[in-house]
């Protein structure tokens, strides 16, 4: 744990959320428990330096792994305990997958008992690498209708990092060699990878890419997107789907009613307002729709590393963002019935008091679920709110886990109908929480 007495720790953060690499803008140092604990400390010392705070959840970072303490659930048997930032799927036949990275390794295993115990890992470079990993630009793991798993991880390769795919054709029991993902791997960052997977099976990969940056006094990165329908790099036709997006902030991505994957992420709009919009991508190769869809006038010279989150049922949209914007601050949740050209006036989450962050969500049919976690200086809580009617009302909050220790992100899950949030902490270890 970071001591916050010593002022020099926020005059590092300020500094460091300004500095940039050579290579780009991935050098910069952050973390979601670093500025939880930042806020924390600014808050008990003086209002004024929350300021500070929000600074230091702009420096991003893709830095090593923390692994976690030895013997925690399900994770002794890694050579090196394990790491905090996993990431799970389910399979078609109800097992739930799980990608673990290390500081050079990267593994998956799997549950058949809901998550109370897993398999022995399998490994997924036999070469040692510098894993990249964080809560934004975190590893990922999807699987197919036929059982073909794809996951995805970020390392230090010809450039500070690199997106790594990976694929099992046999059921988990050995995957594919890693290559790196985007096809100018060897002179432009890839990173904020997220994979998804469509209705019919298709497995997208979407990743922030530097390749096209020039100027790096210019913040914003590209976006670009391939599909992976083999074991073969040599075989993926890479596309750019749009520029400005901001640096550090992961994409989130659900599917229209046409199979096709409409993407929710924070843009850098004129005047640096860090604002979110919609990316609809379109059948026949015709250029993507890009719209903006919040408008909360957030204008920062910074990135706030914290991503969105999108959810699509019966052709309504239903949205989750965090914002600090001059028009409102928070966490916030809208819907819309026309596909994302209007939504509704946003609405209001979290205990505004306990620094709610990084929400979750998931619909179906008119059952929408939110979720999302809460620092109140000494813990952290997991929080689940829940609409049965389209988003329009709400049931009361409910805290369904908590720790004292560092913590990832929570993540829906859907096993068929039964739901679950998957959040990982760094004393309590791997936890599959159901949705009542």
């Amino acid at each position: 744990m970071i001591n916050f007495s010593d002022f020099s720790v926020i005059k590092k953060a300020v500094h460091l959320s300004k500095q940039t690499t050579k290579k780009g803008s991935i050098g910069r140092l952050c973390g979601h428990n670093f500025s939880r604990s930042l806020a924390h400390w600014a808050t008990e010392v003086a209002p004024t330096l929350l300021l500070i705070s929000a600074l230091a959840l702009s420096a991003c970072s893709h830095g090593n792994q923390d692994h976690l303490k030895a013997g925690t659930a399900d994770y002794s048997h890694y050579p090196a305990g394990g790491g905090l930032f996993v990431s799970a799927a389910f399979g078609p036949d109800g097992r739930l997958w799980r990608v673990v990275p290390e500081k050079q390794h990267v593994y998956v295993d799997y549950s058949t008992d809901l998550g109370k115990t897993f398999s022995a890992p399998v490994l997924i470079n036999t070469k040692a690498q510098r894993i990249k990993v964080s809560g934004e630009n975190r590893p990922g793991i999807a699987v197919d209708p036929s059982g073909r798993i794809t996951i995805i991880y970020a390392a230090e390769g010809d450039q500070p990092v690199s997106i790594y795919f990976s694929v099992s054709a046999d059921n988990g029991h050995s995957f594919s060699t890693p290559s790196p993902l985007s096809d100018k791997a060897a002179e432009a960052n890839s990173f904020q990878g997220h994979l998804a997977l469509s209705p019919s099976g298709q497995t997208y990969v979407f990743w922030h890419d530097e390749r096209d940056r020039t100027d790096w006094k210019q913040l914003g990165n590209a976006i670009y997107y391939t599909t992976i329908d083999d074991r073969s790099a040599l075989n993926l036709s890479t596309r750019k789907l749009s520029d400005s997006v901001c640096d550090c902030c992961r994409v989130a991505a659900a599917f229209d009613a046409d199979a096709l994957p409409v993407l929710f992420t924070r843009f850098i709009y004129p005047g640096g307002i860090r604002d979110h919009g919609l990316i609809k991508i379109q059948a026949d190769d015709k250029e993507p729709l890009a719209w903006r869809a919040t408008f909360d006038d957030w204008k920062i010279e910074a990135c706030p590393d914290h991503g969105p989150a999108i959810a699509i049922s019966d052709n309504n949209y239903h949205i989750a963002w965090f914002t600090q914007g001059s028009v409102r601050q928070g966490l916030f949740y809208a819907y819309s019935s026309d596909r994302g050209q209007h939504f509704s006036p946003p609405l209001s989450f979290g205990n505004p008091n306990k620094l709610p962050s990084h929400p979750d969500i998931m619909a179906k049919g008119k059952h929408i679920m939110l979720t999302w976690i809460e620092f109140d200086g000494s813990k952290t809580q997991l929080l689940l709110m829940q609409s049965n009617d389209g988003g329009r009302t709400w049931l009361p909050t409910e805290v369904i886990a908590e720790s004292t220790s560092e913590v990832d992100f929570p993540f829906l899950l859907s096993n068929n109908n039964d739901v679950f949030v998957s959040w990982n902490s760094k004393n309590e270890g791997y936890r599959l929480i159901p949705v009542h």
